[in-house]
This record gives C-alpha cells, structure tokens and sequence, in this order.
C-alpha cells in the first residue's frame, strides 16, 4: 500500500514538472584532481513523496525519510534509469529494440531509459518491460524477464541488469549538495585520466576516516551503487585546497541486486550512504536521546583504558580521568560509536571507539554505558580529594565512606548484615579469576570501612 502511495503520488509530480520545464543537471561530475569532462543531461526530475506520518518522520533519519525503496513490481509509468553496464553486460545484451533484434548494451551506455509499462505480446512465452529512450519516445526497448510470470520475477531482488536508478541520484543532488557530513571509512576514490571514467582507490588514513568534509557534488555511479557522492576536504592552514574524493553508494536500494543484509557486510557497508558518512547535522544517524545524553557533558573514565590523541596514537589513559565529550556518532549501521573527548586538565583530544551493547567486547572499558560515568569525580559527595590516588587504583583504605568503595569498585554484587554492628559488601571476579569474591566489610555506625579483603 505504502509503495502504491509512493509511486502514485512522483507520477503525479512528474507530470507537474513537465508542464514547469525540465531540470539541466550533470550526470557525471568528476573530482577535481583531474580536468571536468562537461556532459551535461536534460532531465525531468519527480519529487520525493514522504509517506510516512508526521510522528513517524520524527522518528527516522534524514535518509530514511528522503529515499524509498521501490520494488520493481510497483514500478509507474515515468520512472527513469541510466544504462550502466558491467564488463559482463557487454557481453551478454539486456535489451531488444521494437523489432525484437539484442542491443548492444555499449551502444545504451550513459543513455536515460524511461520506464513505460510491461505486458506479454503474442506468440510470445514471456512478458517483457518496456522503456523508451528519454528524449525521443519512438525509439522504444524492452527487457524480457526470464520467468514466465512478470510477478515471478518482480519480488525478487534480479531487477534489471545495467540500469542505475536515477530518482536516488535526483534526490541525492537537491538534498545532499553542500551538506557536512563525518567521512567513517578510511578508503575512498578519485577520478583519473581524462576519458570520464577511469578512477583510483585514496587510502585517506585514520585522521581522514573522522574528518569532516563536505559534499560538494553529486552523480551517477554503477547500476548496484548509484548514486556518486563527491565530498571535498576543507582547505588547508596554507591556503591549499582540500582534496576532493568520492564514494559510490546504494541509498533507497531501488534495482540494486543487493538485499539489506548482504550490505551490512564489511566490504559491502561502505557502498551504502550510512555505510560511509554521517549527516553532521542528522541527530537521529547516532539517535537524539543519546546524542543529547553525551555531548557538552563532562564525564570521568570508570576503567583504565586505550584512547587515540590527536596524533592517533594509542595512548594510555587511566581511571577517574576528566573529560568533556565533544562528539559522538554511530560507525555505520553497527552497534559501534567513535566518542571524541577533551581533557579537562590537559586539553587535550582523544577518540575512543565503543560498544553501545555488551556482547562481543574485550572488557567493560569497550562498553559505552560503563566506561564513561557522568560528573566530576572530585564533586561526587563523600568522596575525599585525598583518597583519589588511592580509587584511581582500585585501592580500598579502612575508613572509606561507601561513596569512595563504588568510585573504586563499582557497585557490590551482593550487600549483607552479617551482624549487629557490620554489614559487607561483596564483589564477585570474573569466572577465570583466581581470587573468587571480594568483601568489603562497614561499620554499621559510622558507614565506613573497617575491613577490605579478597577470597
């Protein structure tokens, strides 16, 4: 139903902005490493339909609200795709002109086909998808599917060979152009040679993977990936320009022989857009209530852990250090978030990558919920500036309020009233420990440590 809406309502805005005039947009920007080849195509450009209710828009990311997923079986009339085949697809043809005779796919590349309709003509065992080439609607082609019922072939994820959908790529350049986006992989492209089509693979390094860069054009990429994101470094300290690189990227999946999980993948994820960048200025990529709950607070670390400073070393950083979070964002679509942090004594930068779930990580200090607690830890009431040396390493001193014992071990696995005058606090080690239990014993009058020993 959701995908009826959909379709019904871009062939209604594409009849709008036919009657308004077309679009003149370049298909094939390159980065600016090498001279721009000006092709330029005239198009006619459907809006993108949100279908979803106010309430539930405020619930999704940008990309979500902006580019759908169509299946092949709701395609309308009007639907436009650019020809971009594969080395295979030079050899086996996709499409028969109107006399029935293959064509050539080389002979389609980089040509706009608009999708018509579908239908079985007689005498003929299979029903065929027909498109006109834009611009010139005598010249008609059509792709036979291979099963003998278009609604066979239609659910399945085959689509069209060679054909990039191109309302991603439309969308992609009204809505992304001149956007700030974090760059999360750490290998990108750029354009070569002057034939328009020749590239290379940049390895931007580690400090690349977190900078901050901004899209600065927007083209058509492969029939899987097809929307083409040129972002562009910002300019250097020397007055030299930021180099500009690309990535090509799968958004709403429409034609993509690809299903979802196939890429979450690792050498998949970076084709999609979630995969490779961050919208700076989406709260909900990372999620809102946890962007709000970590960023421009300060926080202490609660276990000695690895952060990168901003040499991207690996550096040491101990117990109940201070910091203030200046930054966090999700790593692709996976459960992991890079946090950025400021020293409060130091000043100095660090990164840390973390789990936002507790399953598959080295120790607690990979846990985003359990490395960081909230507030200053000389602040915290009943804990004693002079003990913190002592809490920094875990340390319990007889005559520790109950407040130092959680800054130095946590919370207790179990509290009992052994006596009258006594009550203890026990901590269970990890299961290839060789201490099993620790027990913390207070003084039932005073609240305070009489007694720390490990059993």
């Amino acid at each position: 139903m959701i995908a009826t809406i959909i379709v019904a309502s871009m062939t209604g805005s594409l009849k709008a902005q036919t009657q308004q005039g077309a679009k003149v947009r370049d298909y094939f920007p390159r980065t600016s490493n090498v001279k721009p080849i000006s092709r330029m195509e005239t198009v006619v450009v459907a809006d993108t339909v949100q279908t979803t209710t106010e309430v539930e828009e405020q619930k999704l990311d940008f990309i979500s609200r902006n580019f759908h997923y169509v299946s092949m079986c709701d395609w309308e009339p009007g639907f436009r795709f650019m020809v971009k085949p594969t080395q295979k697809d030079l050899v086996i043809k996709t499409f028969a002109d109107k006399n029935g005779n293959l064509v050539s796919s080389k002979s389609l590349e980089n040509k706009v086909l608009v999708y018509r309709d579908h239908s079985t003509p007689n005498g003929s065992l299979h029903e065929r998808v027909y498109f006109y080439l834009e611009g010139d609607t005598t010249k008609t082609y059509y792709f036979e599917v291979p099963t003998a019922k278009f609604d066979d072939y239609c659910y399945s994820l085959a689509g069209i060979p060679t054909l990039a959908y191109l309302g991603d790529v439309d969308m992609a350049m009204d809505s992304l152009v001149g956007k700030r986006v974090r760059v999360l992989v750490r290998d990108l492209y750029q354009d070569s040679g002057n034939d328009g089509f020749s590239f290379k693979p940049v390895d931007i390094g580690q400090e690349g993977r977190n900078s901050v860069m901004t899209i600065t054009k927007v083209g058509v990429g492969t029939r899987d990936f097809p929307v083409k994101i040129i972002v562009k470094e910002d300019d250097k300290e020397n007055g030299q320009p930021g180099e500009e690189y690309f990535q090509n990227v799968a958004i709403s999946r429409t034609n993509c022989s690809y299903r979802s999980d196939q890429l979450e993948v690792s050498n998949l994820l970076p084709h999609t857009f979630e995969g490779s960048f961050q919208l700076m200025d989406d709260r909900m990529a990372v999620g809102g209530d946890l962007y709000d709950s970590y960023v421009g607070k300060k926080f202490f670390t609660f276990y000695t852990t690895q952060m990168r400073n901003s040499k991207e070393k690996l550096v040491k950083v101990l117990r109940l250090s201070p910091f203030t979070v200046t930054d966090i964002f999700r790593l692709g679509n996976s459960n992991t978030v890079t946090v950025k942090l400021k020293g409060e004594k130091t000043g100095e930068t660090y990164t840390k990558d973390v789990s936002l779930v507790n399953s598959k990580v080295n120790g607690s200090e990979d846990i985003l919920s359990e490395l960081l607690v909230e507030g200053d830890p000389e602040q915290i009431e009943g804990v004693r500036k002079v003990n913190l040396p002592a809490i920094q390493q875990q340390k319990v001193l007889k005559g520790f309020t109950e407040a130092e014992v959680r800054l130095a071990l946590g919370e207790p696995t179990d509290i009992t009233r052994t006596t009258a005058d006594i009550y203890e606090w026990t901590y269970m080690f990890k299961e290839n420990s060789n201490r099993p239990f620790r027990s913390v014993k207070f003084s039932y009058k005073t609240k305070k440590v009489i007694q720390d020993m490990t059993r």
